[in-house]
């Protein structure tokens, strides 16, 4: 979906909400692990660079994402039940 370079009214509607809902439910995460997530998903940054730019040690970091990805996985599956079962 958010790959999809096609522009119909659906598809941009489906866009706009799942944004909101991932930036609603990133607000609700502890703000390190909201940190960790969005550098590494969203910044694309290596675990190494974050470390490098923190201090923080890296089994950490993965271990903060771990935690903010099964948070995220839970707050918008039905979000994404939703979107799967629309097409």
């Amino acid at each position: 979906l958010l790959s999809d370079d096609n522009d119909d009214p659906e598809t941009g509607y489906l866009k706009k909400l799942f944004w909101e809902e991932l930036l609603a439910a990133l607000s609700e995460l502890p703000e390190l692990q909201r940190k960790i997530f969005v550098l590494n998903e969203l910044e694309d940054k290596t675990f190494q660079e974050i470390a490098d730019e923190t201090g923080e040690n890296i089994k950490t970091l993965i271990s903060r994402k771990r935690y903010a990805v099964l948070y995220l996985r839970e707050r918008l599956r039905s979000l994404y039940e939703e979107i799967v079962n629309k097409n």
